[in-house]
């Protein structure tokens, strides 16, 4: 009989679960202590009788599924995010240093299957004050994605392509961005790449589709996120003033669209538009160039604004692919089970569920680089194929992870 434990629902306080591996019930607050001492369940598999290794391993999941529940209520309460143990993982691998005290309430040995397993259940003392600091930091670092930028420009007739050192509506909108403290991949890294296939610059930014070779781009340099436009210059009409006297000033126009792409995951769209700059000068040329630097300014005020609005939303419901090989039908079936109920994952469309190869589709709150770190840390407690079969994350990258089961 395998152990589950359950959740209780607690009034008040929206209890979510990221890496729940043991439920719920892993990690409790109790009314009456303060609201940085948590208690939390811990477990570990038994190997060779070693009693006082699974006894360290069980006290530091205890620790993990601590700091699991207190970051992740403190990462919704900040972010308004409903999954906020998810995006807390890159602090689970700090767990000593929030811990400031811990003590072992009770402690039973059971099996998982015919695996030995041992069970802590341990009252944890958080250091609030750094916890909320490292919290703070991962929200603006989570929130704020790496950007690349690539922009078609087209002044008077004249074409700059993406990436050219005379592009000026591209470096406008780099310059742009960064100066609102989004952090923008250097562009040398994207003409870097460039070069190394010159036929992608002339390559038309307002169909950019799944598949394009400028995402694969834009993900060599390190980017999360892809912005693409194109603008073009068109020059005004001279200024009549009441009584039919012309201006000395020219002016000039600078129209385009823009997208937004995401590069994990499905690669979905999820910010567009576009807007028009003006500029005014007593040369054309100058009035072209301000028409060009007032539609950057106004397109990083915009997609700013749209990734800011939308990225938390993106990481709860994003596409992981999860290739594997290694477990019988049954065994997969159990697989999943145990991925829906200890981990976080949302849903499982299977593409194919094979012995030589399964391949599965997964809904999940954050990038696979997250569910990666998920298994790893779950891998060796709680789901079913432990008394036969250990688990191996061969690769984590661009939206697929791929594992290998193998005998033990």
């Amino acid at each position: 009989m395998l152990h589950r434990l359950r959740i209780a629902p607690y009034t008040g306080i929206l209890v979510l679960t990221i890496l729940a591996c043991a439920g719920s019930n892993s990690a409790q607050k109790n009314p009456s202590l303060p609201d940085n001492v948590v208690t939390a369940m811990g477990e570990a598999p038994i190997y060779q009788g070693d009693l006082a290794l699974a006894r360290n391993k069980a006290l530091k999941d205890a620790k993990l599924n601590a700091i699991r529940k207190l970051v992740g209520e403190q990462i919704t309460e900040k972010s308004g995010v409903s999954d906020g143990q998810s995006l807390g993982s890159k602090l689970y691998g700090k767990t000593d240093s929030f811990v400031k005290k811990y003590d072992i309430i009770s402690e039973e040995q059971w099996k998982l299957d015919t695996q030995d397993m041992i069970r802590l259940n341990v009252r944890c003392e958080v250091e609030a004050t750094k916890l909320s600091t490292a919290v703070d930091a991962l929200l603006d670092d989570v929130g704020n994605p790496r950007i690349a930028v690539l922009v078609q420009t087209v002044v008077n007739g004249k074409s700059f392509p993406i990436g050219s050192a005379t592009n000026i509506a591209e470096a406008e909108l780099i310059e742009k961005l960064r100066t609102k403290g989004n952090k923008v991949v250097d562009s040398s890294q994207l003409t870097a790449l460039l070069k190394k296939n010159p036929s992608l610059a002339k390559l038309d930014l307002t169909s950019v589709e799944e598949g394009s070779p400028l995402l694969t781009l834009a993900q060599d340099s390190g980017a999360e996120v892809l912005i693409v436009a194109k603008v073009t210059t068109t020059d005004q009409k001279p200024v009549v003033l009441p009584g039919g006297k012309k201006t000395d000033f020219l002016s000039s126009a600078a129209t385009g669209p823009y997208r937004i792409i995401q590069l994990w995951g499905d690669g979905k769209i999820f910010g567009s538009g576009s807007l028009e700059g003006r500029g005014a000068d007593i040369t054309q040329e100058v009035s072209r160039e301000q028409a060009v630097k007032d539609w950057a300014n106004l397109v990083s005020v915009k997609v700013g604004k749209q990734i800011k609005d939308e990225w938390f939303k993106l990481t709860e419901q994003n596409t992981v692919i999860l290739k594997f090989k290694g477990l019988a039908l049954e065994d997969a079936i159990n697989f999943k089970n145990d991925l829906m109920e200890y981990t976080s994952v949302k849903q499982i469309n299977d593409r194919k569920t094979e012995m030589n190869g399964s391949e599965w589709e997964l809904t999940y709150p954050g990038k696979e680089s997250m569910f990666a770190e998920e298994l790893m840390y779950k891998k060796d407690s709680s789901f079913r194929f432990l008394s036969s079969k250990t688990l191996n994350i061969n690769s984590s990258k661009r939206g697929v992870v791929e594992i290998e089961f193998k005998n033990k």
